[in-house]
């Protein structure tokens, strides 16, 4: 009986273990829980790479303000060529709404959103 016992525990153990994932899949991040979008054209941004996330993102300042970003986090995979850490960029998509940050400390005035490229260019 205690042989079964160990065996069953032992065998959820593993099947528990082998079922986490990184959450940080570029597919599982573009899937909106909202219906906002906001398309953009011909904004400038930076990349930079999210370290909570282990993802590359477009950082955008707001024109006007001191403190107001809007990140973006890129759905599907970047090009290889647009991987370079602070590199300038113009681009257009669209911003869409729902995206939440796993970091419980966010700073005042950044915002997250999902963000599908449709152009980019380095500047």
């Amino acid at each position: 009986m205690k042989t079964t016992t160990l065996s069953f525990l032992l065998g959820a153990l593993l099947l528990g273990a082998g079922s986490c994932t990184k959450d940080a899949d570029p597919e599982l991040l573009c899937a909106p829980t909202s219906s906002y979008a906001k398309p953009v054209t011909d904004l400038e941004g930076v990349i930079r790479l999210d370290q909570t996330l282990q993802q590359y993102v477009v950082w955008r300042a707001i024109p006007g303000t001191y403190d107001s970003v809007d990140v973006g986090v890129v759905c599907g995979d970047l090009p290889v060529s647009f991987k370079t850490v602070g590199a300038k960029v113009r681009f257009s998509g669209v911003y869409r709404g729902g995206y939440r940050h796993p970091s419980p400390a966010s700073i005042a005035g950044t915002s997250y959103y999902y963000l599908e490229i449709n152009r980019i260019a380095k500047l």
